[in-house]
């Protein structure tokens, strides 16, 4: 009888590799554990089963069970569990299995990368950021043969945690290299560089995908928007627009994060689908059926790509003054494409009495509470609520966000990782203070000023520069001083070199991401210029005009390098 047992134990377990959906799999565990009900091996292998076929509850229950002898199958059931935890978007579930797992075994990387994709997802993203790269640096010291498995996880995992473009691309090339990223990774990390505008990096990244996989549209559609963009940026410099103008509209941004919620099933798209699943029978009866392709358009008319053709697909509006079936405090309803169309002819023909509706903007308006304010998608795909005669108030971080939080009120399961957090900045019109204010006073003075005098005394290990010439040269303070005919021209701050660089801006958080920093410094008066890329060493260096004086950021692998101001005279 034993030998029987054994036989059907080992063969249950081959076949699960082979065909982990066959219905003999469950045969032959059922028919061990009618036998030994205490073969937790049996239960692992029909856990698994179920939840290859699908059944998550079922596996999570005989996984639970198999956990709670704590056994030598303890381990595993762990790891089944913080994998079903995460499949299904339970991320403190999920944090507190990964940590359960490292409790019993600490050695392996995956565990660790698992820790780090659980923490991030649960709002901790710094830590859990850094515990991916720990966990891949523990793979290149322990398991060298799987690295490049480890910096593809590592890539995916950053992705799946709403990881910025500046985090996710240096990542991503790094799988790419190893040649361990999917196709996916591959293609995100070109929308990447869109949204940090490296468009030639774009295009020849695009390129190389499309001769592995020439049919792929979201790839022609990367190719294709880089060469617009390269064309856009040649032309803007002879129209005096800079970059900063093409980044108002958002749109790079916003096609980056709709690419990357796409891949991990948070889209506007993803969320209809949710939502439908559970929407109130009150609110369902206010809804009308999606709309037809005729019914989105009025001539060469067309309601707006960016959320509200969705929107109008899944339900082709909703009928008015029955916005207060939503549930919540202000009665906002969909409006349907006839609504919008007709809204749109009336502010083109008469722009001057909608000055709320400016023409050189993106906007498109998707709900009204019947009363002359409306929900309004605008650039970076935010949600705002905009009234007659007043400034435009935040509602949602895009339109998708604000649909899945009607999931999630609604009681069904929202799978968005945690929102990032951001540093509050300084209050609007407190300018920028600390080392910043010496060195611009500094520029354009003669070396036997006060302000230069000063300034040597901040830094005394500076070097200084008097020809056009001569290198920058390293030094202990890590600030190199270029003074031409006797004045200040130009004072740069190496970050990681300087010990005090956290005093050169007041509050600015050296090691934040590029999004974050802008949004300090032109919260405190610095007015952004333009930016480049140095194609020799990668590094992006952004402008800004401050106090009359030039204002510079050298941004490398996605991190602050340098600081630097300098005179424009």
């Amino acid at each position: 009888m034993s030998d029987d047992v054994e036989r059907d134990l080992d063969l249950a377990w081959e076949l699960l590799e082979a065909q982990p959906t066959h219905p003999k799999v469950a045969e032959l565990a059922v028919k061990v554990l009618a036998t030994q009900p205490e073969r937790s091996s049996a239960l692992m292998v029909l856990g698994y089963h179920r939840e290859t076929c699908g059944d998550a509850d079922e596996a999570r229950r005989l996984f639970l069970r198999v956990a709670g002898r704590r056994d030598s199958q303890f381990i595993w059931a762990a790891r089944a569990l913080r994998r079903l935890a995460l499949a299904g978007h339970d991320h403190p579930e999920a944090l507190r299995w990964a940590r359960t797992v490292l409790a019993h075994e600490h050695e392996g990387w995956d565990d660790w990368m698992q820790l780090g994709s659980a923490q991030a997802l649960s709002g901790d993203h710094e830590e859990g950021w850094r515990q991916l790269d720990e966990a891949v640096t523990l793979c290149s010291r322990t398991a060298p043969g799987q690295l490049p498995k480890a910096l593809g996880k590592r890539a995916e995992y950053l992705l799946e945690s709403a990881a910025p473009p500046e985090r996710f691309a240096p990542a991503a090339e790094e799988a790419i290299r190893a040649n361990a990223a999917d196709p996916w990774v591959a293609m995100l990390l070109g929308y990447a560089y869109l949204a940090q505008y490296r468009f030639d990096d774009a295009e020849q990244l695009g390129l190389r995908l499309l001769r592995e996989d020439p049919t792929d549209d979201l790839l022609h559609s990367l190719v294709d928007t880089a060469r617009t963009m390269l064309g856009i940026v040649e032309k803007a410099r002879g129209d005096n627009i800079t970059l900063d103008d093409i980044r108002r509209t958002g749109a790079l941004e916003m096609a980056w994060r709709q690419i990357r919620d796409m891949k991990i099933g948070t889209d506007l798209g993803s969320a209809l689908t949710a939502l439908e699943a559970v929407l109130p029978d009150e609110l369902r009866a206010t809804l009308r059926p999606g709309a037809t392709p005729a019914e989105l358009a009025e001539g060469d008319e067309k309601v707006g790509a960016m959320v509200a053709e969705d929107l109008l697909t899944w339900h082709n509006g909703q009928q008015p003054g029955s916005g207060a079936a939503w549930g919540l405090a202000e009665p906002f309803r969909l409006l349907s494409a006839a609504e919008i169309l007709a809204m749109d002819a009336e502010i083109e023909a008469d722009r001057a009495a909608h000055p709320d509706w400016p023409e050189n903007e993106l906007w498109e308006q998707v709900m009204t509470d019947d009363d002359g304010t409306y929900l309004v998608a605008v650039a970076f795909g935010a949600l705002v609520r905009r009234r007659p005669g007043q400034p435009d108030e935040p509602v949602a971080d895009s339109m998708a966000d604000w649909i899945w939080d009607r999931v999630a009120g609604f009681g069904g399961r929202d799978p968005r990782p945690a929102p990032l957090k951001t540093e509050e900045p300084p209050a609007s019109g407190e300018p920028l203070s600390g080392v910043i204010v010496t060195m611009c006073d500094a520029l354009g003075a003669p070396e036997d000023s006060a302000a230069y005098t000063e300034l040597r005394e901040l830094f005394p290990g500076s070097t200084v520069r008097r020809t056009e010439l001569a290198p920058d040269m390293p030094n202990a303070d890590g600030v190199n001083i270029v003074a031409l005919d006797g004045l200040v021209k130009r004072v740069t701050v190496d970050v990681a070199r300087c010990p005090s660089a956290d005093r050169v801006i007041s509050g600015l958080d050296l090691g934040g991401y590029s999004h974050q920093v802008d949004d300090y410094l032109r919260a405190g008066g610095a007015l952004a210029r333009d930016s480049w890329v140095n194609r020799a060493n990668g590094e992006t260096t952004v402008d800004y005009d401050l106090a009359g004086h030039r204002l510079g950021l050298v941004w490398g692998a996605g991190k602050l390098v340098r600081i630097f101001v300098a005179s424009d005279s």
